[in-house]
């Protein structure tokens, strides 16, 4: 399974090193099966200014995954998807079955991150 801690710190410190004015707050979940994480990204003034979703190979697949893509969406918030490159095709297919939109869906690879492996 990848390493979702490793991959939001990987990408909160892109963010910020690019962009000082920038602050990242990131959560890692965790059901029976899976782990996901969640990154927000927040201005100077500490709002919210992005989402980004963290899955795995097998986390996207959550009944509720699609729908709290879509719900970070429909309250304004530029919401971003990252998939394990794998996964992509699939995901996007699943993604638009289950009413997936307004959001956008990225590869690890497209942030320069790797896919780490967590043992």
């Amino acid at each position: 399974m990848i390493d979702v801690r490793s991959a939001l710190a990987t990408r909160a410190e892109s963010l910020t090193s690019k962009n000082p004015d920038l602050s990242v707050q990131y959560t890692v979940y965790t059901d029976d099966r899976n782990e996901w994480g969640i990154l927000h990204i927040l201005n100077e003034d500490r709002k919210v200014i992005g989402v980004e979703f963290f899955e795995t190979e097998e986390s996207w697949r959550r009944p509720g995954a699609v729908r709290d893509y879509t719900i970070a969406a429909d309250e304004g918030y530029p919401v971003t998807v990252i998939v394990p490159d794998s996964q992509f095709k699939e995901f996007r297919r699943s993604a638009i079955d289950r009413g997936g939109e307004g959001f956008s869906t990225y590869l690890y690879s497209d942030f320069g991150i790797q896919q780490m492996i967590r043992v």
